[in-house]
């Protein structure tokens, strides 16, 4: 996890590296000056002009907000240099033919848009990957991390409550697990008869395994009264799933009654 929010940040910091060394830094207003095409216009100090689009965006180590300021004249050979244009002005070089009527149109990339709201977008994916439910499979896969000791030391009661998690949302192994922590008393007390209902519930949600801890239960009689024909059923459920051992538990107890 934590390498993955650090490769979304670095993916979306890079960019902003670029257009933050505008400002001397990550701290501060950068502004951005965008040719759209060449005109006929002399600035105050006879510097040639082009029309423009300028966009302002705000660093806070990360891209805070970007603003399209609209229309302004550029000069040419100076970098991000540029004089405002007001609505009257703007009227005025069109009356006078120095600027085309309509202005021509023009469209600020996705990625301007992207870079400079990036430390929101940032968070917001944080945000995602932290509180967002993680689906079943996932939840189910973080409690065998903790059940089994997988790159981790073993914990019960951290296993069971990703466990727990993943049977709300009906996954089948996730409630038989639950029904053999109960059964050994692991992470929890010990309950049987929780157990058992859990067992049951991981059956109809159609969890071979279930079928077959539950027929071994009475088959076997340690934890419950022995019942033989409880055994059997549940054996042929887990039979009938194509679980090879279950049939032949099936035809064993049919043989010896």
């Amino acid at each position: 996890m934590k390498k993955l929010l650090f490769l979304i940040a670095l993916l979306t910091l890079i960019p902003n590296l670029a257009s933050a060394r505008r400002v001397g830094g990550l701290f501060g207003k950068s502004e951005r000056i965008q040719k759209i095409t060449d005109v006929d216009i002399k600035g105050a100090n006879g510097e040639d002009l082009y029309l423009a689009h300028k966009t302002t965006s705000l660093f806070i180590f990360m891209g805070v907000y970007m603003t399209d300021d609209g229309y302004v004249l550029g000069v040419k050979g100076s970098i991000n240099t540029y004089y405002p244009l007001s609505d009257e002005q703007l009227k005025n070089f069109q009356a006078s033919g120095a600027l085309p009527t309509p202005l021509p149109a023009y469209k600020i990339e996705f990625t301007e848009w992207l870079w400079g709201f990036s430390l929101w977008i940032l968070l917001a994916v944080i945000v995602v990957i932290w509180f967002f439910p993680k689906n079943k499979e996932a939840l189910f896969a973080q409690g065998c991390k903790y059940y089994f000791g997988k790159n981790t030391p073993v914990n019960y009661p951290k296993a069971m409550r990703y466990f727990e998690k993943s049977a709300k949302k009906e996954y089948g192994p996730a409630v038989f697990n639950l029904g053999v922590m109960n059964l050994s008393g692991q992470g929890t007390e010990k309950d049987v008869d929780g157990a058992i209902e859990l067992l049951k519930k991981a059956s109809t949600l159609g969890y071979v395994d279930a079928n077959v801890t539950l027929g071994n239960l009475y088959y076997n009689g340690n934890e419950v009264t022995k019942d033989m024909i409880k055994a059997e059923a549940w054996y042929k459920k887990a039979c009938d799933q194509g679980h090879a051992n279950a049939c032949k538990m099936v035809n064993h107890i049919q043989q010896a009654s």
